[in-house]
């Protein structure tokens, strides 16, 4: 009898541990929160009126450039300026100033910056679907928090700093059985009313190693009336 009870607080106590570890690992949307309070302490970014000003690098033969667009995003109004092109988007209309555009390469513009250079706050809109089973992964010899998000056309992954939840990487498969898709490696930080923004952004393919470009972020600067 003692023996069956011994055992019996064994397993209650192996059960306890198991259960807390459980309840320790975190969430996919717990951890996107937790690197938004790294991003966004303030919550800023649903206010934010600002210009970004950018360079890219690209690899031979092309030319690299040197662009800006500017949000409002409490009037959800993106402009974008390069050379011979200069256009506003507001909601969904366009207002070309300069060169020639589409509306529908326009939307797609707005739709990039505004995703990109708002993640990891772009995960918090409506309709999107944050996996609840968050994994660890080895990046480039050292370990991350990685959070799947699904979207109807291609599939995300997230990768956050265990200790920070500064967000490291992401990567996108447009055709994930064959690995086909891009990985964007984030390094340095520029902080702007009180927001964390990622400065480069190094891409590259997923299905072979082939770099594809830099985007630099040179500065940020207050909208201008």
């Amino acid at each position: 009898m003692k023996h069956t009870a011994f055992f019996s607080i064994v397993i209650l106590m192996l059960s306890s541990c198991a259960s807390d570890t459980y309840m320790m690992v975190p969430t996919g949307q717990e951890l996107i929160e937790k690197s938004i309070a790294y991003h966004d302490p303030n919550g800023n970014w649903s206010d934010l009126k600002a210009t970004f000003l950018l360079e890219d690098s690209l690899p031979a033969p092309r030319e690299s450039r040197s662009y800006s667009f500017s949000l409002d995003n409490t009037q959800s109004i993106m402009s974008y300026k390069i050379d011979g092109t200069s256009y506003v988007v507001y909601h969904d209309s366009l207002q070309v100033e300069m060169g020639e555009i589409t509306l529908d390469r326009a939307l797609r513009s707005r739709n990039y910056y505004t995703y990109l250079w708002g993640l990891p706050m772009k995960l918090q809109d409506a309709g999107t679907n944050i996996d609840a089973v968050a994994t660890l992964e080895e990046l480039n010899g050292k370990e991350y928090h990685v959070v799947r998000v699904p979207y109807d056309k291609d599939i995300w992954y997230f990768y956050l700093e265990p200790e920070t939840y500064r967000m490291a990487a992401y990567k996108f498969y447009q055709d994930e059985p064959n690995l086909k898709g891009e990985i964007i490696y984030l390094d340095g930080l520029t902080e702007f009313e009180g927001m964390k923004i990622p400065s480069n952004r190094s891409w590259y393919r997923t299905e072979k190693p082939e770099f594809l470009g830099t985007d630099k972020l040179i500065g940020v600067q207050q909208l201008s009336k």
